[in-house]
């Protein structure tokens, strides 16, 4: 058996073979059993250096391709974003629940007296103003405000059991132990409903106890009790009534500039809030609904000129002294 040459045999390459990528050609014979020589093989090495290299240039500039990507994805579309949020959170307006009131400082009782104009901002009453999902008291002052708290107050009282507080029936002149101080067999609370004079004859209007406000600018009349002090604001578009206890009733008018019925005006306004019949009243002069807590009142004369808002704003929240003077002061008003 003939002994093997244990140097590296190349078997018959293809005539003129090219590596691409090196400055190299090599010639090989067409008989097997020439020997390459160690330069041919240096060639071949750096061909491979040449590979790694274009290698690392693709994937360098990968790398540039993909930051350039991410750069252009923050500054066109994160970025933007962010800075909208961020404006919105800024811009957001703080939600008013109810028209800001100002009035003149209140008669002296048992309640320390508080000016109103320093604690509470004068508003135009607008859909816009308004927080028209509710109708709370949010104008309410606070406890802290006149330095007292519920429970250093009297307790609420109807002596007679008729309906109307005690508080209520000294303002109106009322007996505060008969349920019918005038005794014509009708009780003190359903004359004063309907508009009758609870403490002698003819209607609420010939209560001595009793002063008409009238409203030259708007024409509109109104009752109120005479104990009670009043201060017209805003052109006499708004008129704020302080009661014994410093608790308000306002009433602010605006145009009804499309001449909306009150329903249509209100449905609008609140959208989304269900309409009740017993929140709805009409009179001979205008057509009006109560708010969902009963404390706001929105109303439109009979020919759609203007809405009135009359609200009840207490001098401490849930402590409503005079909810059917309150009512009955809706019930006189009167609009030419």
């Amino acid at each position: 058996m003939k002994k093997v040459n244990q140097d590296l045999i190349v078997h018959n390459m293809p005539d003129q073979a090219k590596l691409t990528g090196a400055n190299y050609v090599m010639n090989s014979p067409k008989s097997s059993g020439q020997i390459a020589s160690s330069n041919n093989f240096s060639s071949l090495n750096g061909g491979k250096h040449n590979f790694k290299m274009v290698g690392l240039f693709i994937i360098a500039g990968g790398l540039i391709v993909v930051s350039g990507l991410a750069y252009a994805s923050y500054y066109f579309i994160i970025k933007p974003t962010a800075n909208n949020e961020s404006k919105a959170l800024v811009s957001s307006p703080t939600k008013k629940e109810n028209p800001a009131v100002a009035s003149s400082t209140a008669p002296t009782s048992t309640i320390p007296a508080v000016n109103v104009e320093q604690t509470l901002n004068i508003a135009t009453i607008t859909p816009s103003s308004l927080d028209l999902g509710t109708s709370t008291a949010s104008t309410t002052m606070s406890e802290e405000l006149l330095g007292l708290e519920n429970k250093n107050l009297p307790p609420l009282v109807d002596t007679d059991i008729d309906g109307l507080y005690d508080e209520e029936e000294a303002a109106l002149g009322l007996s505060a132990t008969s349920t019918d101080s005038d005794g014509d067999g009708y009780s003190d609370l359903a004359e004063l409903n309907n508009n009758y004079n609870p403490a002698g004859s003819g209607s609420l209007k010939a209560n001595s106890q009793l002063a008409e406000y009238t409203n030259n600018k708007i024409n509109y009349q109104i009752l109120y009790p005479k104990t009670w002090t009043f201060k017209a604001l805003n052109d006499d578009y708004t008129v704020v009534f302080t009661a014994s206890d410093n608790s308000l009733i306002q009433i602010s008018v605006q145009d009804n500039l499309d001449k909306q019925s009150i329903l249509g005006w209100y449905e609008n306004s609140f959208f989304g809030t269900t309409v009740t019949y017993d929140k709805l009243k009409s009179t001979d002069n205008w057509d009006g609904i109560f708010g969902e807590d009963n404390l706001n009142f929105y109303l439109t004369d009979k020919k759609h000129r203007n809405i009135y808002v009359i609200s009840y704003i207490p001098a401490i929240d849930d402590r409503l002294v005079y909810p059917n003077i309150f009512k009955a002061m809706i019930n006189s008003l009167k609009i030419n």
